[in-house]
């Protein structure tokens, strides 16, 4: 490596998620999420090499397979491409390439595959004739079929490679699932070209404490050999080849970081109660079981919501088993004690589903097959999710919640299933309890503009803000052309938050905020001054909620926020709110 490129290097990009991490620099393909660039110790480079003469022989094996299952009034026009293919993994060059890179750049197989078979298809698509263009063609499908073969046991072998030392991730995009293996994998920050605040990968990372950081698009293919990296998830920074004294400036940070942490535990007793005496309930947004030590320390006052697709997330693409949702419901019922867990219905669908699952290829599913709606339709898939929530209700207050209600018919239909599945654990003999209280989330405009009918149907009231706000607003929320539109305190969301209130507060039921909007500081004010009284936010951000709650009067507040509902636009909104003294 030149020493240019060795010298550090600032990126800008957008805070998602807060903190700083320091660590080994891996590169996720930006083509394909199978491909990582690990660097590899240099007594680790004989292994590869071995592990690139399996895949080849694996590679062999499926294109003989492939090749026998071909019809027969098939194979003449097809064998050449079986046979150029063949030729090709039999190239004493193209391994001697491969090979050469894994020990030049101290890289794994599947990197050096992947690049050494680009450059290669580059220099063939160059070509003028038709049948040196069809090598790159041929030099692709090899690569795959190599890559496959050295990932055999694609998730343990690749996320092998990570575990070890701390790893700051880049590429340009992560789903869900493979933020969650790769955070237990050692991963301690994310570096993404695409990404917003309230998409579920920032959810994921927010809720494991890993700092993240989106919008890098100007990291040239030079930069990725990096070695090291920094990610600074508040200032929006990802710094590559960081010097001595950077690293050590971070080092402090992380430590002052940590020292305000315990201060924050040790006032966890303290209560959220505003100047005017009013009380506020702050509880704990979960999506994994990892969440759970951070929020007892903080003193969340019960779990919100518990987020229970992620659990299929992390064994996509099959779903939980009923036992295994059992045990999981269990640990956080009794985590919450004294106090209520709310659970969510699988909020399967959108883009957090696999289609294999609900055989279906929609074209725009989060508007499609998703919440409430799936779980309506395909009742072989949760009816062990139904039996689950029955048989975990009788460890403490269980309370459910169900995702993207449009209307009350389909909270009727969802009570006619529990009581199908109870009565099929009875005759079972199997213990379970059926009365527990129920809620919708009202996070469609639908929903929020009859909430005053929605609420004489359920127990509580829950406003996920994410949907909400992409729904009233038409702006997708991992959009990057239209992110800017994406704003919670525009005056139509206010006042639907506002009918949601005093619809709730009508019918004589709780209702609660625990979209990510509510973990935000900035917003505080904005969320009293409406009426709310319950927020369910991440747990580490319980602390920084807790003081703002402290510093304001309620009543005040609601005269600033009658201002704000008559505003014109989220910027004269938040005009409002400086004006007022209030933190935006």
């Amino acid at each position: 490596m030149s020493d240019r490129r060795k010298t550090e290097r600032v990126y800008e990009g957008r805070s998602i998620v807060g903190g700083s991490a320091h660590g080994r620099f891996i590169a996720l393909d930006r083509s394909t999420h199978e491909v990582y660039r690990v660097a590899l110790e240099p007594d680790a480079v004989e292994a590869e090499h071995r592990r690139l003469e399996q895949a080849i022989d694996a590679a062999h094996r499926d294109l003989a397979q492939t090749r026998s299952a071909v019809p027969s009034e098939l194979h003449d026009e097809l064998a050449p491409i079986f046979d150029a293919q063949g030729l090709l993994l039999e190239d004493e060059l193209l391994q001697a390439k491969i090979r050469d890179r894994i020990a030049r750049e101290r890289v794994n197989a599947e990197w050096a595959v992947l690049e050494t078979t680009r450059n290669l298809a580059k220099t063939f698509a160059e070509f003028d004739t038709s049948h040196l263009r069809d090598k790159a063609d041929d030099l692709h499908d090899v690569a795959r079929a190599l890559i496959r073969g050295l990932s055999e046991d694609h998730s343990a072998r690749r996320d092998g490679l990570l575990l070890g030392s701390p790893a700051v991730l880049f590429g340009h995009d992560l789903t869900p699932s493979e933020a969650i293996r790769l955070s237990r994998s050692g991963v301690v920050g994310i570096a993404l070209e695409i990404g917003g605040q309230a998409s579920h990968t920032a959810i994921i990372a927010r809720a494991l404490n890993i700092p993240l950081v989106a919008g890098l698009a100007e990291i040239s293919e030079a930069e990725l050999e990096a070695e090291e990296a920094i990610v600074d998830g508040d200032d929006g920074l990802l710094i590559l080849h960081p010097g001595p004294a950077t690293i050590e400036r971070y080092r402090s940070r992380a430590q002052e970081s940590a020292r305000r942490e315990d201060q924050f535990a040790s006032e966890a007793a303290t209560p959220a109660e505003t100047l005017d005496g009013e009380p506020v309930c702050l509880m704990a947004n979960i999506d994994l079981p990892e969440e759970l030590p951070d929020a007892r320390r903080f003193g969340c006052e019960g779990i919100g919501l518990y987020r229970s697709e992620f659990l299929f997330i992390e064994k996509s693409p099959t779903l939980p088993t009923e036992d295994e949702q059992l045990e999981l419901l269990r640990d956080l019922i009794e985590a919450a004690k004294p106090y209520p867990a709310v659970v969510r219905t699988f909020d399967l669908g959108g883009r957090k589903l696999a289609k294999e699952v609900i055989e279906t290829d929609e074209e725009n599913p989060v508007l499609g097959l998703r919440g409430i709606r799936i779980t309506l339709q395909r009742r072989d898939i949760f009816k062990s999710q139904l039996r689950a929530i029955l048989r975990a209700g009788v460890f403490g207050r269980l309370r459910v919640l169900l995702p993207m209600v449009t209307g009350v018919p389909e909270i009727r239909q969802f009570r006619v299933l529990v009581e199908d599945a109870a009565r099929e654990l009875e005759s079972e003999g199997i213990t379970h309890k059926l009365d527990f209280r129920l809620g919708a989330m009202i996070e469609v405009p639908s929903a929020a503009l009859i909430a005053d009918r929605i609420a004489r149907e359920v127990d509580f009231l829950s406003l996920g803000t994410n949907d909400l706000v992409q729904y009233a607003l038409a702006v997708d929320r991992n959009n990057e052309h239209v992110a800017y539109l994406y704003h919670p305190f525009h005056p139509a969301i206010l006042r639907m938050v506002r009918f949601v209130v005093d619809s709730a507060r009508s019918a004589g039921i709780s209702v609660m905020i625990c979209g990510e909007v509510a973990a935000d500081p900035k917003a505080t004010a904005l969320l009293l001054g409406l009426g709310l009284r319950r927020l369910s936010v991440t747990p580490r951000a319980i602390p920084v909620i807790k003081q703002q709650v402290r510093a304001f009067s309620a009543g005040r507040l609601a005269k600033v926020v009658e201002r704000c509902l008559d505003s014109d636009s989220p910027e004269d909104v938040e005009e409002e709110l400086r004006q007022a003294g209030l933190e935006v």
